[in-house]
């Protein structure tokens, strides 16, 4: 099993050769590697960080904290999302697990906060949940990680980057031939899964 991870030696010499006056980075920023005349990037571990203790009030409710992070997925979700959660959980006093997936058949009690990536894993955990009677909000929670319409339209809370204005910014600076560095906003979403 091999680790990823975002900027390979291959990446960063292949991005030497574009100038930097070209050069347009967009999510992700990291220290040691070309950097561009334009970047617009998230602080996944501040991000994460940040959106879990603006949801800690409504989380208290519940006993047991389990994040679904995938590492064998064919684009791997930044280290720094799971350093981030465990700073929170750590600071709070928080017990945590980590499950790669949503097992079938996966035993779900009452008290029990997920916290998900994947969107296969959202949809299968919502399965469970229902099957089992519980309650989303009530008996057990979920927050999902980066929204789309779709939780948007089942009521899933969501710690998310805004990527509407990911876009925005970055045609807005290309347009107007701005040069700098963005940090896109990162919102909790709070709507019935919490």
């Amino acid at each position: 099993e091999s680790n990823h991870v975002s900027f390979t030696d291959k990446v960063n010499k292949v991005l030497k050769e574009i100038s930097k006056e070209k050069l347009v980075i967009l999510d992700n920023v990291k220290q040691g590697i070309e950097r561009g005349a334009i970047e617009i990037y998230q602080d996944f571990e501040e991000d994460i960080y940040q959106a879990l203790k603006e949801a800690y009030p409504k989380m208290k409710k519940y006993k047991n904290l389990i994040l679904f992070y995938p590492t064998k997925t064919v684009y791997p979700y930044p280290k720094r999302i799971l350093h981030g959660f465990r700073k929170f959980c750590f600071e709070h006093s928080i017990d945590f697990e980590y499950l790669e997936e949503v097992y079938e058949d996966m035993v779900i009690k009452r008290g029990d906060l997920f916290v998900t990536i994947e969107e296969s894993d959202l949809v299968s955990l919502v399965k469970q949940i229902r099957e089992d009677e519980f309650v989303l909000g009530k008996d057990v929670g979920i927050i999902s990680y980066n929204d789309t319409p779709l939780k948007e339209l089942l009521g899933i809370t969501v710690v998310s980057t805004d990527f509407k204005k990911m876009g925005e910014t970055a045609a807005k600076m290309i347009l107007e031939k701005e040069k700098g560095s963005y940090k896109v906003p990162f919102n909790f979403i709070d709507r019935n899964s919490l």
